[in-house]
């Protein structure tokens, strides 16, 4: 299957072409409580996807439409009610207006920007029913007294059956929309309730009407509302315990083994990636799944295990760590990587632009030392290209750079290992894919890295990739055929010792490139610029773009990962 992602560079003439594997690209949270506060999205304290955790970021957004609900129906019924004509008078009009007013501050609030704790919530959730209630029980006391003194009996049936009916409904909006414990909501409604009845109650039992109404209290109308206020609690009760029921039931069935899902923060060709907390460790990862539908293709499966194991390999800090790996009970395979913070290089260049020599010098003398570990257990990667280069903020340091997705790995010291791509097939991705690579050619070794490596350090330098075309077959032809134009002609501030090094790595023989990564680490290391950025330099930037946020920086806690979709398979 091909894959590819959304244009590197505006207006460049095709996608990023991955043919066999889609990439992965982590999500680029950052921890508040790391050297950058403020530039991240703030993870539940105790448990990232404890049940108490998911109806606290639930209960905002509930609440919010709970009292735009009730915001809009009162808000109707003051309007109606003045131009009415009742025998109600203008105490309900002026209670119907102080419970609008309740409940658009309250709304307004809740859908405002300002941070409200768990606790503040709680309270803002008691102060809007609770107000609600006590607004409505002062209404059916004031009215329904006026009406018993005026003798106008069937006015105060009907009111008093207006006044049940409003607080039934009270009961059902906050056992159905806001999330709670079904006990919690029981006892919440039962006192909704209890407070209208001592309302109607002190009303029945007023020493300036009690004896004209003791045959009214005897009537079936006192029984019919002690009822429905006692259905509405039950049914209140019962949506609760329902939706609780099924919110534990999603909560447990999103864990993998000790893993607890919390959101998703990626999709490739493979799989989904997830924000995940391991239970016992409370520690925050990735965690990878093959998606559901693909699960049972052998040869899906076999890569799937082939990137985990490889990767699982290599310990270098500039390659992905591997924590765990396994399968549910249903057959799905998942494994646990860390959890990154920062932007992946395509991200990085493509909201910042270009980055300076001295950067890009620090960053792919990282990769070198990330691929030499892996070259020398006899793994190509295949893969390289800007999205599967994480530039991540790691135990205090700034500027780390992380190899990801070791998906197309090809390993090349097991002549007893599977062929995992069907023979005169291509996998890579075309705009940082060796021209032995688009040709097929089986015998690959890590100077196809090396090139690859080199087409990356070209789009970091200049923004774009260095060939373009129509069509994958296009720019794999080019790669092949076409001479390079030299970085420093798009971008005439790249220093000439680097842009050799580059042009090396991009030679069409591969005789003719570095030998090996260490040796392109060692060229790196020798020019000029590699002494205009360092780890202080890197932190610098990071804090500044921290700073800068939101008015001219990405807002890391909600710009998504890089996106992909799907694209019908080429090879040649």
């Amino acid at each position: 299957m091909a894959t590819s992602e959304a244009p590197l560079v505006p207006g460049s003439d095709i996608d990023d072409e991955e043919i066999e594997l889609e990439p992965t690209v982590l999500a680029h949270h950052d921890d508040p409580t790391g050297p950058y506060p403020g530039a991240g999205v703030a993870l539940v304290q105790g448990s990232l996807a404890s049940l108490s955790g998911e109806i606290h970021d639930l209960r905002r957004s509930r609440l919010g439409a709970a009292a735009l609900f009730l915001a809009l129906a009162f808000g109707l019924l003051v309007v109606w009610s003045l131009f009415a004509t009742s025998a109600v008078g203008w105490q309900a009009t002026v209670t119907l207006g102080l419970r609008f007013a309740l409940s658009a501050v309250v709304a307004g609030l809740l859908f405002s920007r300002v941070e409200l704790s768990h606790g503040q919530v709680q309270i803002t959730e008691y102060v809007l029913f609770g107000g609600c209630t006590l607004l409505l029980a002062l209404n059916q006391y004031v009215v329904n007294l006026d009406l018993m003194r005026h003798d106008n009996i069937p006015a105060l049936i009907a009111f008093m059956k207006n006044g049940v009916l409003g607080i039934v409904v009270l009961m059902v909006l906050y056992g159905m929309l806001v999330p709670n414990d079904p006990k919690h909501v029981a006892v919440v409604v039962l006192t909704m309730g209890l407070v209208h009845l001592i309302a109607l109650t002190l009303v029945v039992e007023h020493p300036d009407v009690a004896e004209e109404l003791e045959m009214l209290r005897m009537t079936e109308h006192a029984g019919s509302n002690v009822l429905s206020l006692m259905i509405g609690a039950a049914l209140a009760t019962y949506g609760a315990y329902v939706l609780h029921g099924l919110r534990t039931e999603l909560h447990e069935a999103r864990k993998f083994g000790q893993y607890q899902l919390r959101e998703r923060i990626g999709a490739g060709g493979m799989g989904e990636v997830y924000l995940a907390e391991h239970q016992l460790l409370k520690r925050p990862c990735a965690l990878k799944v093959i998606r559901p539908g693909i699960g049972t293709d052998p040869l899906v499966l076999a890569r799937f295990e082939r990137e985990v194991q490889s990767a699982a390999r290599l310990a270098h800090p500039n390659t992905i760590a591997i924590y765990d790996y396994g399968r549910t009970d249903d057959g799905t395979f998942y494994y646990v990587m860390e959890y990154l913070q920062g932007r992946s290089l395509a991200d990085l260049v493509r909201e910042r632009g270009p980055i300076p020599a001295g950067r890009a010098i620090f960053l792919l003398r990282q990769i070198c030392a990330g691929l030499a570990e892996a070259h020398a257990l006899g793994l190509v990667h295949r893969d390289l290209k800007p999205a599967n280069i994480f530039i991540a903020v790691q135990g205090g340091v700034c500027d780390v750079a992380k190899v990801l997705d070791f998906g197309l790995v090809k390993p090349t010291r097991e002549p007893e290992a599977v062929a995992l791509t069907a023979e005169h097939t291509v996998s890579g991705t075309p705009h940082y894919m060796a021209p032995e690579q688009a040709a097929g050619d089986p015998a690959l070794d890590g100077r196809a890295d090396i090139y690859a490596l080199g087409a990356v350090a070209y789009y970091a330098l200049t923004g774009r990739a260095p060939f373009q075309g129509d069509t994958a077959f296009a720019i794999m032809v080019a790669h092949a055929r076409d001479p390079v134009v030299p970085p420093s002609q798009i971008r005439p501030d790249v220093p000439a010792d680097l842009e050799q090094v580059v042009l090396r790595c991009l030679a069409k023989a591969k005789n003719d490139r570095f030998p090996n990564v260490k040796e392109l680490a060692k060229a790196l290391a020798a020019c000029a610029s590699v002494v205009e950025w360092d780890e202080e330099k890197a932190e610098a930037w990071w804090v500044e773009l921290v700073r800068a946020a939101p008015a001219t920086a990405p807002d890391l806690t909600t710009a998504p990962p890089s996106t992909t979709r799907a694209a019908e398979s080429k090879s040649v």
